[in-house]
């Protein structure tokens, strides 16, 4: 699976149920986010200064 940027929280949790971990690892508690059907990867590292391109790899990683 290809992750990308555009993709929202919930999407990304759907294709990988193992993506919370690394949302975890950053800070991110999305299966408690009223934002994860709507808000974008991009957003949310964005909002939580976190390095898009650093948890892109980590996604990717899981796979």
């Amino acid at each position: 699976m290809r992750y990308n940027k555009n993709m929202t929280i919930t999407e990304i949790l759907f294709t990988n149920p193992n993506a919370l971990e690394v949302f975890k690892k950053y800070g991110l508690q999305c299966q408690y986010c009223f934002g994860a059907e709507t808000e974008t990867l991009e957003v949310a590292s964005r909002v939580n200064g976190i390095s898009l391109e650093e948890i892109l790899l980590d996604l990717e990683s899981l796979e």
